[in-house]
């Protein structure tokens, strides 16, 4: 089942490999990674699975941002699948995700904030001007007040921190956000213990994904693979949400 059907995955990532060339500008890189990997870090699952393709990363600054991976098409599917109306994305990427959200016709503007100027060269290299996304150089905490339906935060390198509570509350303070989402938001939700969540006002889109994520992951066989987040970092991030949630 989608997001963790093989061929989907692969297919999705061969779209971009020739989508997007290798390119410097500045100090960030997009180069190629030919993927020999015998074991496959999926988005939730860790196991034994070759995906034997070229797979675009991106890198600057002594950071590695991303890449175009199993990972990536799994952890973003939902996000996409539920962006709708007026869109706000911080975090521009390799440009994957606006791309796949500006597909969508319930999706009519996407606003993406990304405060690195080589980023924006190399996605605009790559894929020119779209009618539908509009690119905002400069720093998304600081950006001016505006209306969305949807707002999606991609900024943590596939990382938990509990930088996801404070932006949390900056950006729906910033702006009128409807329905408001992260980078695994899922795994993070997936990871709670019953016992802590069950007290926790927790936001319809996030259940919804959630629900869908782990059924997703039963349907295809993967739920055997599934590798839990760290419990104090899951809990300690909870109850930081109870109190702002609330």
């Amino acid at each position: 089942m989608k997001p963790y059907d093989k061929n989907f995955v692969l297919n999705k990532i061969k779209e971009y490999d020739e989508k997007i060339n290798s390119n410097i500008i500045g100090n960030h890189e997009i180069f190629k990674t030919y993927n020999e990997d015998k074991v496959t870090e999926g988005y939730m699952y860790e196991r034994n699975e070759e995906f034997n393709i070229n797979m675009p990363d991106l890198e600057g600054n002594d950071k590695y941002w991303m890449r175009i991976s199993p990972k990536e098409v799994q952890s973003t599917y939902g996000i996409i699948k539920h962006a709708h109306g007026r869109v706000g994305v911080v975090g521009l990427g390799l440009g994957y995700t606006v791309q796949e959200m500006a597909k969508r016709d319930e999706v009519k503007e996407i606003i993406v904030y990304e405060i690195e100027e080589d980023i924006i060269n190399l996605y605009k290299e790559n894929f020119g001007e779209n009618k539908k996304i509009k690119i905002i150089k400069g720093d998304a905490y600081k950006a001016k007040s505006e209306t969305f339906d949807y707002f999606f935060v991609d900024i943590y390198e596939y990382k938990l921190t509990d930088k996801v509570v404070s932006d949390y509350v900056l950006f729906n303070k910033l702006h009128k956000i409807e329905d408001y989402t992260f980078w695994g938001v899922e795994h993070f939700l997936l990871s709670c213990r019953y016992e802590e969540i069950v007290w926790v006002y927790i936001p319809e889109i996030w259940m919804e994904l959630s629900k869908k994520a782990f059924a997703a992951l039963q349907q295809s066989g993967y739920l055997k693979y599934y590798k839990k987040l760290d419990e104090k970092l899951v809990s300690d991030i909870l109850q930081k949400f109870k109190v702002v949630l609330e």
